[in-house]
């Protein structure tokens, strides 16, 4: 089991309306955690894969560097 804690956000009244309409009343706190965690794990993939993509843009240049190194004056 996991502990709770309320928090106060304020949200556009039109989402709002939407979201009693949609969501029964009992369900909403849990309906509104998923979403965030989601969006959450969402921005770490992102992140992740911006971290990754610019560790190979690193790797790459230095192995282009390092080939021509290598092949100068070696036969």
């Amino acid at each position: 089991m996991y502990t709770v804690e309320k928090m106060t956000v304020s949200l556009p009244r039109e989402l709002v309306r939407t979201l009693k309409k949609k969501v029964p009343a009992r369900k909403r706190s849990r309906f509104i955690a998923e979403i965030i965690r989601e969006r959450l794990e969402s921005l770490e993939r992102e992140a992740l894969k911006k971290a990754y993509m610019d560790a190979y843009g690193e790797i790459k240049s230095e192995s282009q560097q390092l080939s021509g190194t290598i092949s100068d004056g070696i036969s």
